[in-house]
């Protein structure tokens, strides 16, 4: 299953309350095994839990950018966990579609945007150094202002983390999330 065991239920209120506090109202999925497994230490799955919601609540960055970024960290990253529930419940939200979520793993170019090949390669730069180059952020300000840009990097650095935390805690892919394409 997975190396943490999670909560199952029945939960007490307090489990409850922090599980179902997670992820979007409109959800049809059960709550995540990494929610079920963040609750065993309820204190830091709230802190988590506000910095992740803060990424999609009254936020700058357009939807289907964070979404692209998103997957394409978890792609590097060989997490199938989170890349699989990205793709399959916010990809169609944010207009990302099946074939340009497996191309992030893939490498396979469905036809992205110049913009979108800037982005991805930006992701890319900033798994690898940890940073951008002045020619990077440049080419990113074509489109995002500089309070974009400044979201881009902390949902990349959130999302690394997630995948980090998925891939230590070896999650299995839900029944409800896409396969991982390779």
């Amino acid at each position: 299953m997975s190396r943490v065991a999670p909560l199952r239920p029945p939960y007490s209120d307090a489990d409850a309350a922090g599980i179902n506090s997670w992820g979007h109202p409109d959800r049809t999925y059960e709550p995540l095994l990494l929610v079920r497994c963040l609750q065993r230490h309820p204190a830091l799955a709230a802190k988590l839990r506000k910095l992740g919601e803060s990424l999609y609540v009254d936020a700058q960055l357009p939807p289907r950018v964070r979404t692209l970024a998103i997957l394409r960290i978890c792609a590097l990253l060989g997490c199938a966990y989170e890349w699989g529930g990205q793709a399959a419940f916010w990809g169609p939200l944010a207009g990302v579609s099946g074939a340009e979520c497996d191309a992030l793993v893939t490498g396979i170019d469905p036809g992205w945007s110049q913009d979108e090949r800037v982005l991805i390669a930006a992701v890319d730069e900033v798994e690898r150094t940890g940073s951008w180059a002045a020619q990077t952020w440049d080419a990113l300000g074509a489109t995002l202002s500089e309070e974009q840009r400044m979201e881009l990097l902390i949902a990349v650095g959130w999302y690394r983390t997630i995948c980090t935390l998925c891939n230590g805690l070896d999650l299995p892919i839900e029944e409800w999330m896409r396969r991982w394409p390779i």
